[in-house]
């Protein structure tokens, strides 16, 4: 039985560093996809801001461009006033003017309310183009920084992996299953040292002859509490 918890100790260590391992490996990768999510999402932004900004500028122009029209039919009407032939005439055209101007006001409103919505928007737009810029570069120099890393990453695994197989291989697959489980369950600490009469993995006092049994090297034990795996190193000084 010394040689079965030598085997799970071993095996306990290579799981324990493929655990930091793959945890170091989703910690890089979860940087870069945290700064890609920056980017998009201040990408989204400045492209909404500017498709706003561009359909703004668009009904800007049209307004413009009816309000010169308009301009210009007063003029024309206005001209036209000096040589009305009547009264009735001289009426309807002094209307027309009148009609237009009030039209005229409301274009210039409708332009001024527009201009005055897009002086923030431009704000944003310049403030958020540097910073877009930045993230990107920063993106791509995390890319670049961390894509050794991750290849150094995976390489490690996969010998990590290669070698928990040789090692789990001589195993009795019952206990393997037990032990993965508990390894699972127990934050990485499956097999746990019994010393003093206690086991080291939940500090829980142990039976008298379960710590007499397991001195003894004859079996597998396990915690009656956390059901870990026990072994016995022999009782140490100080």
């Amino acid at each position: 039985m010394r040689e079965e918890i030598a085997r799970l100790m071993s095996l306990q260590a290579i799981d324990r560093e493929l655990r930091d391992l793959e945890q170091a490996l989703a910690s890089v990768a979860g940087r870069v996809e945290q700064l890609r999510l920056d980017v998009d999402k201040q990408q989204s932004e400045l492209d909404k801001l500017a498709a706003d900004e561009q359909q703004s500028a668009m009904v800007r122009r049209q307004l413009e461009k009816e309000l010169a029209e308009g301009e210009a039919r007063i003029r024309n009407k206005r001209m036209r006033l000096n040589q009305a032939r009547n009264d009735k005439e001289l009426q309807a055209l002094a209307h027309e003017v009148e009609t237009q101007k009030e039209a005229n006001q409301r274009f210039e409103a409708e332009l001024l309310g527009l201009m005055e919505a897009s002086e923030p928007r431009a704000a944003r737009i310049a403030e958020l183009t540097p910073l877009l810029q930045r993230l990107m570069a920063e993106l791509n120099e995390a890319e670049k920084e961390i894509a050794a890393q991750v290849e150094d990453f995976k390489i490690s695994i996969a010998k990590q992996r290669l070698e928990r197989d040789l090692m789990a291989g001589n195993l009795d697959h019952g206990l393997l299953q037990r032990y993965e489980m508990i390894f699972n369950r127990r934050n990485g600490l499956a097999v746990a040292e019994a010393r003093g009469g206690t086991c080291q993995g939940c500090r829980m006092r142990l039976p008298p002859q379960l710590y007499n049994q397991i001195q003894r090297h004859d079996s597998i034990h396990f915690c009656p509490n956390c059901q870990r795996i026990l072994y016995h190193e022999g009782e140490r000084n100080g």
